[in-house]
């Protein structure tokens, strides 16, 4: 992590004529301020106000309250001054190269390059005036730390290269000029260190180290940020040794200017921290990363870059000690980072912030490998599409107005009190800071007793102290580990009795397939009436959910190499009892999965030929719940239909839930194989649905939009017509109870999906736990075009064909997967998302996507 600062003298201003009127502001007492000025600033006069702030600009660990400010003040003062005044103009470029600092040091580095070109504009024409020269040049060089910041290093280079031939300007008669000519080496060091031109870097950084020390002293704060940068470049290289010497040789010095709560202290210690993990020195590492917090903690904003790194830092730490948990919580806190930077700065284009997202995609990439191995797909899925920004599928695009660059990886219920934990340790000392830095300006300014001297070296003993026990119960935090994982097979497998009692009960030949992921293998139990077989496949947890993360993937995106994956999973996870299921003459296999293999589309596992669909019918048996295996009576007018087809915030219409009620209810035609009641829209709100389920329908089919949050029960909802979100939190209570419900169809996105496979997370099981017989849900974004004709298919085998669930899934999917179709539109989404192109048209409805994405839960009599 390079020091990207800005050391520049500060001339304070004589007073020129005003040319305007000032904007709101309310002049509010900055303690450190230049008091002299200030009672002339609360008039508005641009020069005091430029003179009242200019004191703190100097101070190296301002908080972002006090940037924010200094922003209203310098606003003041750049509009007061008359900008065709050639005085004036000079000024007001002074105003906004400091607007240009603040608003960069926030990271709002899209506002500062607008400042920057406010002051290019005003004085861009005037480098060879001595006077104005500084100023440009100091204006440049800020434009260049904002463009180090958004990773946009070749401009950086340029605008560098622009500076210094301004400060060049006037060496020879000014020699300290060079001082500023050091500080554009500086910035271009840190643009080629971005673009992995180390070696470049260190000679340009030595050849600034070399006019620092001559001009300021060895010991100077412009000499201690080179030496941190040079130690940073050599971490680049991986060259160790000289990154932790350089980095050592820096921190003193960084700790005497700044501070040891400030930017640029938490930036040798991220670098020290990097270091210590990459030599093995996991604890060294996290004490590193431990001492930077507080300042994290007390600047929220200008922190985000430290954020990263220190986040990204301590994610590794976790990993690497198999606390993925905890490494998960530091990801997301990363991502959060990076998001909130993209956020600040959106009103870029994404050609200026494009360097800023591909250098720091690692951290979405690396989060979602985490969360895969955690069977987090859901999450995973969400983090990656975060990074992609408007690159979701055609199939995912939807209405709203959400931006992804304003979206941050939400920290699940168990995640959020570790946060709160981890903040609240960090903020001690800066507590303990605070009434420091209050009591130590009042005595500075002359107005202090002896009693507050007194109560000063208390707070500086208190500060001590709560330093050393925040270090404290930060390790005590760090030791903790939670056995967060209960692999709960046993009691399963002792139960060989019971299912094959399941078994002999069904009148078609039945199967209970169980398969449970182990560390390093993953086990199957074929359970047959009057038999049972057992395999085991030597294949890691981890690369199993790789294996099924990435066949799911190259479904959603439609991929034509989805069938060479579905066709590596049927290798591991079917075709060791394919035999067994031959002989016993199996037609039925029901799934009792463990983690992620809930999610694998068993009917579209390819066996190299053909699609098991084509041999085998499916059902998910969830252990969660007491299934009660029985047909039952089946009345087409006993069933209702919910859809909606209207858009909400945050969710495009779906124009297809029409067409799809419509087809499948009776209606003013006399077409259609149900012949229930249907609401739409506004129609099908809270009240109506448990005025439904007072008197439950055999069948109740809900056509909509379903989004889910992983680990936040109050999130994660169903989206009803009249635009309420119902709450898988409150779905789960008495007052939905589904008890009479023979078969709910739920037509939305991903219902049958939780968070990490846990049975008990998803809509769908939460359903059937609710008192449902059987549910139908699905395992991706459904097609709004290809849903009614499954679903049609599949009533027409209930009603029609009198086939019990299985078997009518099973011949609607072979139907689409045997003769494909045409369609276009939306789909019930799990995200809102920024909609960008049209969804494509689609040719036919062949591929894994359309047919396989609903399962079948519960009951399939």
């Amino acid at each position: 992590m390079r020091l990207l600062v800005l050391i520049a003298a500060l001339l304070t201003l004589t007073a020129v004529a005003r040319a305007e009127e000032v904007p709101p502001f309310d002049f509010p007492h900055l303690p450190g301020a230049a008091q002299e000025f200030y009672e002339t600033a609360k008039t508005g006069e641009p020069t005091a106000a430029f003179n009242y702030v200019l004191p703190l600009l100097s101070e190296p660990d301002l908080t972002d309250p006090e940037r924010r400010q200094i922003l209203g003040y310098l606003q003041v003062a750049y509009a007061g001054y008359d900008h065709d005044d050639p005085t004036g103009a000079h000024y007001a470029g002074m105003a906004a190269g400091l607007l240009t600092q603040v608003h960069s040091a926030l990271t709002e580095h899209g506002l500062a390059l607008a400042w920057a070109n406010r002051c290019i504009g005003h004085i861009g024409d005037r480098w060879e005036e001595k006077d104005v020269n500084l100023t440009l040049g100091g204006c440049i060089e800020s434009a260049v730390i904002a463009l180090n910041e958004l990773s946009d290093y070749e401009r950086a280079i340029e605008y560098a290269g622009l500076a210094r031939q301004v400060y060049k300007m006037f060496v020879e008669e000014e020699p300290d000029r060079e001082f500023y000519v050091a500080n554009t080496l500086m910035l271009e060091a840190n643009a080629l260190d971005g673009l992995k031109r180390h070696r470049e870097a260190i000679g340009l950084n030595e050849d600034a180290l070399e006019i620092y020390e001559r001009l300021a002293g060895p010991e100077s704060v412009a000499a201690a940020n080179i030496i941190a940068n040079i130690g940073a470049s050599y971490w680049y290289m991986k060259e160790l040794e000289p990154a932790r010497d350089w980095s050592l040789r820096a921190l003193p010095l960084i700790d005497k200017h700044w501070g040891a709560h400030s930017y640029g202290a938490s930036v040798v210690r991220v670098n020290l921290g990097l270091i210590a993990f990459d030599l093995g020195r996991e604890e060294e590492a996290m004490k590193w990363a431990v001492e930077i917090l507080p300042y994290i903690a007390a600047n929220p904003k200008s922190s985000l870059n430290n954020q990263r790194w220190t986040f990204e830092l301590m994610r590794n730490i976790f990993s690497a000690r198999n606390q993925h948990e905890r490494a998960i919580l530091f990801g997301k806190m990363a991502v959060n980072a990076q998001q909130e930077i993209r956020a600040l700065n959106q009103g870029l284009s994404e050609e200026d912030t494009e360097g800023l997202r591909a250098e720091w995609s690692r951290l979405y990439r690396d989060l979602a490998d985490l969360m895969i191995e955690e069977g987090r797909f859901s999450e995973a899925q969400a983090v990656l599409n975060m990074e992609k920004e408007q690159e979701a599928f055609e199939f995912l695009q939807r209405d709203g107005e959400a931006d992804l660059r304003e979206t941050v990886a939400v920290l699940t219920d168990a995640e959020s009190s570790d946060a709160e934990k981890l903040a609240a340790l960090a903020l001690r000392p800066v507590e303990a800071r605070a009434a420091w830095e209050a009591l130590s300006a009042r005595l500075d300014a002359g107005g202090g007793t002896a009693e507050e001297e007194d109560q000063l070296f208390l707070l500086e003993d208190a500060m001590a102290e709560a330093e050393a026990a925040f270090e404290a119960e930060v390790g005590a935090f760090l030791a903790e580990v939670e056995e967060t994982r209960r692999e709960g097979f046993a009691a399963r497998f002792d139960a060989t009795g019971a299912y094959q009692a399941i078994l002999e009960a069904r009148e078609r030949p039945s199967a209970i397939l169980q398969l449970a992921m182990l560390e390093d293998a993953t086990h199957l139990f074929l359970t047959l009436p009057g038999a049972t077989v057992h395999e085991k496949v030597e294949i890691p947890r981890a690369e199993m959910r790789r294996k099924v993360f990435d066949t799911l993937q190259a479904i959603e995106a439609r991929s034509p190499e989805a069938e060479a994956h579905l066709q590596g999973l049927y290798t591991v996870l079917f075709a060791p009892v394919r035999e067994a299921l031959k002989v016993a003459g199996t037609e039925v296999v029901m799934i009792n999965a463990d983690g992620v293999l809930r999610y694998v589309p068993f009917a579209a596992l390819h066996d190299g030929e053909r699609y098991l669909v084509e041999d085998y019918a499916f059902a998910l048996y969830v252990a969660a719940v007491q299934t009660q295996f029985a047909r039952a009576p089946r009345a087409p007018e006993s069933a209702a239909g919910f859809g909606v087809t209207q858009a909400h915030a945050g969710f495009s219409a779906l124009p297809g839930v029409a067409a799809e009620i419509e087809a499948l209810f009776t209606g003013g035609d006399g077409e259609g194989v149900l012949a229930g009641q249907t609401l739409l829209d506004g129609a099908f709100d809270i009240r109506a649905l448990r005025r439904t389920l007072r008197n439950p329908p055999e069948l109740l089919h809900i056509a909509s939009h379903f989004a889910l949050r992983p680990g936040q029960d109050d999130d994660s909802f169903l989206l009803l017509g009249d635009g309420t979100r119902l709450p898988l939190s409150e779905l789960r209570t008495s007052k939905f109870r589904m008890t009479g419900v023979d078969l709910l169809t739920l037509s939305a996105c991903q219902t049958a999906r939780g968070g990490d496979g846990s049975e008990i997370d998803g809509f769908g099981a939460a359903a059937l736990m609710g008192g449902a017989s059987a549910v139908m849900a699905s395992l991706w974004p459904v097609a709004d075009a290809a849903t009614p004709l499954l679903m049609g298919d599949f009533y027409a085998g209930l009603y029609e064909r009198d086939e019990d669930k299985a078997e009518a899934l099973r011949r609607a999917q072979i139907t689409m997967l045997r003769s494909g179709g045409e369609g276009q539109g939306a789909n019930r989404a799990a995200l809102a998302l920024k909609a960008g192109s049209g969804a494509g048209a689609v040719s036919d409805f062949s591929h894994p996507y359309f047919w396989s994405a609903f399962v079948l839960m519960g009951n399939w009599l």
